[in-house]
């Protein structure tokens, strides 16, 4: 670069840096005041919480007693199994093994569609005792001067003076 344009690059620079300053500070308020929620406690200590976890309960406990119930009958198809193979001709037994086998993939298959299931299900729970928490958090922000709220599980560490967890909790139903 040669002498030039570093002086003009420098003078520019000079000449837009106090506009950008003046943008940054004009942008935050200058005494932000930020406290965190911690939501899993809302689930487990509101009365909205517990009626949301006991519904995600009663459904997961479902679906684990049917996969248990399909994986019982496996365990006791290849027990089976095993005991008719002295007396079973090669390729029959052969073939009970592989069916047995697409049995298990189809198990581990229907496992995975569960945990999924259970994961969307469990992500709708949080969203919805957002949407009923989200006013509450607003009037308690607004009350407590608070320029931002965060979820504590997105927090590293906080004071436990900034915590307006209780009071979220003590507000909802």
């Amino acid at each position: 670069m040669n002498r030039y344009t570093a002086l003009g690059c420098l003078g520019l620079g000079l000449m837009v840096s106090p506009m950008l300053s003046g943008m940054a500070t004009g942008a935050v308020p200058a005494n932000t005041k930020i406290a965190v929620i911690d939501i899993e406690r809302t689930l487990y200590e509101t009365p909205a919480g517990k009626r949301a976890n006991e519904a995600f309960d009663k459904l997961r406990k479902g679906k684990q007693a049917e996969l248990d119930t399909r994986q019982k009958g496996l365990q006791k198809s290849a027990g089976d199994l095993s005991k008719q193979q002295a007396v079973l001709k090669p390729e029959m037994f052969q073939a009970k093994k592989a069916e047995l086998e697409k049995q298990l993939v189809e198990l581990q298959k229907t496992y995975q569609q569960l945990e999924q299931t259970l994961a969307e299900e469990r992500t709708k729970l949080v969203s919805d005792l957002l949407k009923k928490a989200g006013p509450i958090v607003t009037e308690i922000a607004k009350a407590e001067g608070v320029s931002l709220i965060v979820d504590q599980s997105a927090v590293v560490w906080a004071d436990p003076a900034v915590d307006l967890t209780a009071a979220l909790n003590a507000k909802m139903k």
